[in-house]
């Protein structure tokens, strides 16, 4: 078969060789790859990994988690940024990305899911001795609600026996940062809704009073972020399978927490689609 086309001026490929050289060019990068995965597997317990993440789950879980994570990887660098900015992947300043998001912003990315993230509403003791204290979602509307700066922020939504239910509520303190929120509402300035991983340690020190448990709030997920490449190297797929592992079913901050069928019903009905 011929695979050349020659002249005294000039050599191509015929439309055979064409096929035989791409057929080969993959082989060769095949191969390359392989040799790559197995320099890698070797060197898997060294590197550097940078990881961004949101300012309070990083500081609350995250950190400690590296911690863990390092005791049984020493040669293992880490490189933690936090930040409420969502990192830019694409740009190289980060490997990983672990935080709270939704489903479209992950749309162009590997996306790991580690554990789903419930959102609680919760007053001081002080406030609530102060206050009228609410007794439906709806009372929310004449309280000094503390909004947490993301888009819809003064949107709550409450989903209990009776149905679904909105409200734009509205109060004089808004930030972008949870622990400011929580800080806050430890300080008795007024009610916030909050994730529960930034919430659960005051609420079992008796800091923070839970309100309407019968009701499912909004619900976020936890994920682990890279890029889709089928190189990724192996020290960030152990690091996300550790992290998968330390976060596998219910989380350690919504144990203490009383427990909402209706938030796991919501749950099952999104896996399910």
């Amino acid at each position: 078969m011929k695979l050349l086309n020659r002249s005294t001026r000039k050599l191509g490929l015929t439309q055979a060789g064409e096929r035989f050289y791409e057929r080969c060019a993959r082989i060769v990068a095949d191969a390359g790859d392989a040799v790559r995965d197995v320099e890698e597997l070797s060197r898997g317990s060294h590197g550097l990994i940078r990881i961004s993440t949101a300012i309070t789950f990083g500081r609350l879980h995250l950190l400690p988690a590296v911690s863990d994570f390092l005791a049984l990887n020493p040669s293992i660098q880490i490189d933690v940024t936090l930040s409420e900015r969502f990192a830019d992947l694409i740009s190289g300043n980060a490997d990983l990305v672990v935080r709270l998001a939704e489903e479209p912003r992950l749309s162009n990315l590997v996306a790991r899911r580690l554990a789903p993230c419930r959102w609680i509403v919760v007053a001081s003791p002080a406030y609530l001795a102060a206050h009228a204290t609410p007794r439906t979602p709806r009372d929310l509307l004449a309280c000094n609600c503390l909004v947490y700066d993301r888009p819809k922020g003064n949107e709550w939504r409450f989903r209990g026996r009776d149905g679904e239910l909105s409200l734009n509520v509205s109060g004089n303190l808004r930030a972008n940062v949870a622990e400011g929120l929580v800080d806050a509402a430890v300080a008795g300035v007024g009610i916030a809704m909050l994730p529960s991983f930034a919430a659960s340690e005051h609420i079992v020190a008796g800091r923070l009073v839970q309100l309407f448990p019968e009701y499912a709030l909004q619900e976020s997920t936890l994920y682990a972020v890279f890029l889709p490449d089928r190189r990724l190297p192996e020290r960030i797929r152990n690091f996300v399978q550790f992290l998968a592992e330390r976060f596998a079913g219910e989380p350690a901050w919504d144990q203490p927490l009383p427990k909402n069928p209706l938030a796991r019903e919501g749950r099952n009905a999104r896996s399910a689609a």
